[in-house]
């Protein structure tokens, strides 16, 4: 659901308190989770290129506009599911009930995910690699940018919000058809506390 309120805030106060925070020990709702990507990852517009995939505005910058970043969310059981920023929607992907598991069950040996949410971030390279001709530390920035979108909106929204460090390489694209020109840029975990 789009979030029509505006969110008064003050910008200073919130660089100064925000920080990672791992307690995740409520679960966060529909109504949470949306205002989150409504206000971290929604497309504003998009128009076709002459690279081949369409450039679009979106609420945080990307290298020429090609946004290769996808995300994808696993909540405590079930499959990954696939934030679509332009329908504001989550899409179940068929057949990767055990992939989402697997995926929870890495970050969970880093630290308890209790009733997060996992974020993993799948990148399509071959966006960037259609205006770009050293297009790989491109796609990198993307996702880097991207999480620090997710942490500021977090902290915004009075959740928890932890970036990962390891990729989901596996968990994140073994069960896709087009797996080979995918690759994953790294997993996050959303809560309430």
């Amino acid at each position: 659901m789009p979030r029509n309120e505006s969110l008064e805030l003050d910008l200073v106060a919130l660089l100064e308190r925000r920080q990672t925070r791992r307690g995740f020990k409520k679960p966060i709702d529909d109504e949470k989770l949306g205002e989150f990507f409504w206000l971290s990852c929604r497309s504003r517009s998009s128009h076709s290129s002459p690279f081949g995939p369409d450039q679009e505005s979106r609420v945080h910058p990307s290298a020429g506009a090609l946004h290769p970043i996808h995300v994808l969310v696993s909540r405590s059981a079930g499959p990954w599911m696939r934030y679509d920023p332009v329908e504001h929607a989550l899409i179940e992907l068929p057949g990767s009930t055990n992939s989402a598991a697997a995926g929870r069950n890495a970050a969970n040996r880093i630290f308890n995910l209790n009733q997060g949410v996992l974020l993993g971030l799948v990148a399509e390279p071959g966006k960037t690699e259609a205006k770009y001709d050293n297009h790989e530390t491109l796609v990198w920035r993307d996702a880097g940018v991207l999480l620090g979108y997710m942490s500021l909106i977090a902290e915004a929204l009075h959740l928890d919000f932890c970036p990962l460090g390891i990729t989901g390489q596996t968990h994140l694209t073994d069960f896709l058809p087009e797996a080979s020109r995918l690759q994953a840029a790294g997993l996050a975990v959303l809560g309430a506390d």
